[in-house]
C-alpha cells in the first residue's frame, strides 16, 4: 500500500464520517434520520474492515463537539453519532 493509497483510503473513511454528521445534523433539526442511519450503517458494514474505521472517527467527531460545547447544546446531534456507533457494531 502506497501513501497515495492511505490518503485514499482514509479520504473514503472521513467522507462516510461526514454522511453520518449530516444525518445527525437533519436530526438534530428535528427531521426523520433512523432510516437513513441505519441504511449508511449497514452500506458502511458490507465494506471490509470500514466500520470499526467509521466508528472510531465517529468518537474523534464526538469528543471535539463535545470540548466546543461545553453547554451541551449539540448533546442530541452527539447521541445521534452515538446511534451510529452502535449501528456500526452490530453484525
Amino acid at each position: 500500500m502506497t501513501a497515495s493509497d492511505s490518503d485514499a483510503g482514509n479520504a473514503a473513511i472521513l467522507d462516510l464520517a461526514n454522511r453520518f454528521e449530516t444525518i445527525a445534523a437533519d436530526g438534530f433539526e428535528g427531521k426523520p434520520y433512523r432510516d437513513a442511519l441505519a441504511d449508511l450503517a449497514g452500506r458502511v458494514r458490507a465494506r471490509p474492515g470500514a466500520a470499526p474505521r467509521v466508528a472510531h472517527a465517529l468518537g474523534i467527531m464526538i469528543r471535539l463537539i463535545g470540548e466546543s460545547d461545553p453547554t451541551s447544546r449539540f448533546a442530541a446531534k452527539t447521541a445521534i453519532l452515538d446511534e451510529a456507533i452502535a449501528m456500526l457494531a452490530e453484525e
